[in-house]
């Protein structure tokens, strides 16, 4: 071969070495090579091994402008970080001045709020507990002594009205009707001091409100001061009373009750058939005639819608401090009513008798003390002596009755 120009040519290194230079038998020997399968594909590996640097250099200068421009970002982030913990400082070294200046005055005028409030506190207490108690009390009793001195006044004025004699002196003979006067004047003295208080009879008579709520209207026999009727009234039951006595019943009237005056008889004769749901008689018939309460009996029974309801109530003669003593105080009483025979009046006046219930038993302080509790002898003496007070009938008129 010749000296060829080609024979001096340079190949470019495939891995992207320092180009090496070919002599002409070299440059043959490699063209034929290429031109083999493995030259070829030798050759479109350099190809792909040249691009491959090429894209590998374009990503690392991609990568140093990235570089480049994220440190740019730091230093302001850097930047912004130190203004931001300039102000934080400022901020705290603000707080500490204002937790040692306003603070602290804060805290010293909470302090006075607390102690002022404690004794606020206090003072309110004793007044809810103390104060105020103590003030209803007396005024309670204020009112209480000023409406029975009322109810006195208004019974004297009813009586200087009506002209009806005085209470007979010490040592004045007269007839029975000069004794009916003389106790008639005492009468609303009798019911304070044998009735009790009019808080005492009202708390006694509670349990019959419920009873009575669907038996309207009720007529209360022997109302005396009005106790149940204002209880029926609040609780919006229609009610009226009849009673006796002048003086006591103007005295209800004054408080706006609706109550009749007269003889139990004769006010219940003026009332039509069938038109009461409900009668009651809190102690009235211990002070009738067995006569009397016969016919008393035969009015209620023919007032009393059908199914209508009778309440009597009496005090208890089978307690010895009752029927031996208590009972005996009142000068109006005739004569001790036992529940038995008072039954009998009552089926015989045709009602039906539902039950009979002890009321009011004494203190446990007033009874038999110092007995073993298995002393049966004990217990039924102690029962003797100390029964309930009082006895209550429950009756109705029957249904078929029209």
């Amino acid at each position: 071969m010749s000296d060829d120009p080609v024979a001096t040519n340079t190949t470019p290194p495939v891995d992207g070495g320092e180009q090496t230079e070919l002599t002409g038998l070299q440059r043959w020997l490699k063209a034929l090579f290429d031109r083999t399968p493995w030259g070829k594909r030798l050759n479109r590996q350099a190809e792909s091994v040249r691009d491959l640097h090429g894209r590998v250099d374009r990503v690392e200068s991609r990568l140093d402008e990235v570089n480049d421009r994220i440190e740019g970002r730091l230093d302001g982030v850097e930047g912004r970080l130190d203004g931001i913990e300039g102000s934080l400082r400022q901020i705290q070294a603000e707080l500490a001045d204002l937790r040692e200046d306003r603070v602290a005055v804060q805290e010293t005028r909470l302090d006075g709020a607390e102690k002022a409030l404690s004794a606020v506190s206090a003072d309110v207490v004793r007044l809810r507990d103390e104060v105020v108690p103590a003030m209803v009390g007396r005024s309670d009793a204020l009112l209480e002594r000023l409406h029975a001195e009322i109810d006195e006044v208004g019974s004297l004025t009813e009586r200087m009205l009506r002209r009806e004699p005085l209470p007979a002196a010490a040592g004045t003979t007269g007839d029975g009707a000069d004794l009916y006067r003389a106790l008639a004047d005492v009468q609303p003295e009798l019911l304070k001091a044998f009735r009790g208080p009019e808080s005492e009879i009202r708390h006694r008579l509670e349990h019959y409100l419920e009873p009575l709520r669907d038996c309207a209207p009720v007529l209360d026999l022997g109302c005396g001061r009005g106790e149940l009727l204002l209880m029926l009234r609040e609780a919006g039951i229609e009610a009226a009373g009849i009673e006796g006595d002048p003086a006591v019943v103007q005295a209800t009237r004054r408080r706006g009750l609706d109550v009749i005056e007269g003889d139990a008889v004769e006010a219940l004769r003026g009332r039509p058939d069938d038109s009461c749901g409900a009668v009651t008689a809190i102690h009235l018939f211990e002070h009738l005639e067995p006569a009397v309460m016969a016919a008393v009996l035969a009015e209620i029974r023919r007032v009393l819608s059908p199914g209508g309801r009778l309440i009597i109530e009496c005090p208890n003669p089978h307690s010895l401090r009752v029927g031996a003593a208590l009972f005996w105080i009142d000068p109006t009483h005739r004569r001790p009513l036992m529940p038995e025979t008072l039954r009998l009046f009552l089926t015989g006046g045709g009602f039906e008798v539902e039950k009979t219930e002890l009321l009011h038993p004494f203190p446990a302080e007033q009874r038999l003390t110092g007995t073993p509790a298995d002393d049966e002898l004990a217990r039924r003496l102690d029962e003797l002596i100390n029964g309930s007070r009082d006895y209550a009938i429950w009756a109705r008129k029957p249904e078929n009755d029209r």
